[in-house]
């Protein structure tokens, strides 16, 4: 009996464990800068921050005025995610400018617009199981 509870049960991630749940997945598939001018070079270097977790902190997407980029950031949520972008100025999140955010909680594709900090950009993201 020992040998057959040791393999059913396995130990799994947390992220594992939403999903199992019935937790969903944000996909942010694309940014597109409408216009980039959070600092005077022109230049933004966009990170994301997803219900208080910061995805690419260390690795931001540099863009200008009318420059898309894939995303390729991912995470996975309950209830509603909350999606803020911001950018990177240094190396603390506390000095970063607001590019703007906004929420999912509904499966599909979809592609909003968000502003702050005189940029503005559009993202296609993508929700599900």
């Amino acid at each position: 009996m020992h040998n057959i509870n040791e393999e059913l049960f396995t130990e799994i991630t947390p992220e594992q464990a939403e999903t199992v749940e019935g937790g969903k997945r944000i996909d942010i598939l694309t940014i597109r800068s409408i216009q980039s001018a959070a600092d005077s070079d022109r230049s933004d270097e966009v990170f994301f921050v997803i219900n208080g977790q910061r995805q690419n902190f260390g690795n931001p997407i540099s863009l200008l005025t009318r420059g898309v980029a894939n995303a390729g950031i991912s995470a996975n949520f309950n209830g509603s995610a909350r999606v803020t972008l911001f950018d990177k100025d240094g190396n603390n999140q506390a000095a970063a400018d607001s590019l703007g955010s906004f929420s999912a909680s509904q499966d599909g594709t979809k592609t909003v617009r968000v502003s702050g900090s005189g940029s503005t950009y559009e993202l296609t993201f993508r929700v599900g199981n």
